[in-house]
């Protein structure tokens, strides 16, 4: 446990520096600072899974970035690092939560994993047609990062069938990615993370 929080805190002192970058600048002068907030990078449950997806680790959290700049509510902040050493979730210890709030300014830090993104293949009983489901499960936390509080704790999980894949080449949440079904349905998911996490900051004091 040791090593993993001396590795992590590392990785968050050499991210330190683009703080400055990756602050909305456009957002209103009279937020008070206890409606910033940090996302760290997605946990992957199972990389082999998101294969076909563009930095998926890194594009969900910025994808959330973006819909809670674009609300102007709140002050956010994207973090290279994972609270995670072995790119599963579990819940950091205190003081690894109180550093990362310090070393970027901010009140809240929002982790999450992706749980599931694998495709099952369904045959017919002679094994001429086949359905393809693949299932999109994520977990998403955010702490109180002065004292260490889970302030929420929520799974989100969808199904599509039919052309479940992506591409590599579709840049993260963008025009031809969102174009795709896997991708929309992952899309309107975000829409959900960013409301919940909206709403829980929103409610504290």
């Amino acid at each position: 446990m040791v090593n993993r929080i001396a590795l992590i805190l590392l990785g968050v002192f050499f991210s330190a520096h683009s703080i400055a970058q990756m602050t909305d600048p456009g957002l209103p002068p009279n937020l008070p600072p206890n409606k910033a907030l940090v996302l760290t990078g997605f946990a992957v449950n199972k990389p082999v899974q998101v294969l076909d997806i563009d930095d998926a680790s890194q594009g969900f959290p910025k994808a959330i970035a973006r819909r809670l700049m674009r609300e102007r509510q709140v002050q956010v902040r994207i973090s290279p690092d994972l609270l995670s050493f072995d790119w599963q979730q579990d819940h950091p210890p205190v003081n690894l939560l109180q550093q990362l709030g310090q070393t970027y300014a901010s009140r809240y830090i929002v982790s999450g994993e992706i749980r599931n993104a694998g495709t099952k293949i369904d045959t017919n009983l002679f094994g001429l047609t086949q359905k393809r489901t693949r299932a999109i499960e994520l977990e998403v936390r955010i702490y109180d990062a002065s004292t260490g509080q889970l302030l929420a704790q929520q799974e989100f999980s969808n199904a599509v069938a039919g052309n479940v894949s992506v591409g590599r080449e579709h840049v993260f949440d963008g025009a031809a990615f969102n174009s795709t079904l896997y991708g929309k349905t992952i899309s309107d998911m975000l829409d959900q993370v960013a409301s919940l996490v909206s709403a829980t900051v929103m409610a504290q004091h």
